[in-house]
């Protein structure tokens, strides 16, 4: 049996953003509310048995999820990534993964206001080893190493 501990910081770690390149909002426009998504052409990462193509938006207390719709969807997050770059559409992807993109203008944030659901993360190991000492201290290293090295947007320099 392998056992899951999930390896998260829920304040930062795994944050997910929506992104969508200089030229799509240029040709579409932004969207300025969650419903504006629906007219837009909205790439989808599918993931476990999450509900395909419905994205969670919250701003404050108040929270929307929008039933978004494209011509591609995909299981591997960095062809769907590439499909954003390309122009495509809007994606949402984690804050370390794109966050160069951002920097450096090839992809931009769109509903800023908007925060999404932190993608979880997970280490796993075998089920013999769940009292290991080494299992624990990796799982409370990667914890810490996550929250404090983790890229984002703002960040100056890549940590991976």
């Amino acid at each position: 049996m392998v056992l899951r501990d999930k390896v998260e910081n829920q304040t930062r770690l795994n944050r997910r953003l929506l992104c969508a390149s200089p030229a799509y909002l240029k040709s579409r426009g932004r969207p300025d509310v969650p419903a504006d998504l629906r007219r837009d052409d909205c790439i989808v990462v599918r993931q476990n048995e999450s509900a395909c193509g419905v994205w969670r938006l919250a701003r404050g207390k108040e929270g929307e999820a929008e039933k978004v719709h494209g011509k591609l969807s995909t299981n591997d997050g960095e062809v769907a990534l590439n499909w954003a770059l390309d122009g495509h559409g809007i994606l949402m992807r984690s804050d370390w993964d794109i966050a160069e993109y951002l920097r450096s203008g090839r992809l931009q944030q769109v509903l800023a206001d908007y925060e999404t659901p932190a993608a979880d993360i997970y280490a796993v190991y075998l089920e013999r080893l769940n009292l290991s000492a080494k299992v624990s201290f990796f799982v409370e290293h990667l914890r810490e190493y996550l929250s404090t090295h983790a890229d984002s947007p703002e960040s100056r320099k890549s940590a991976w």
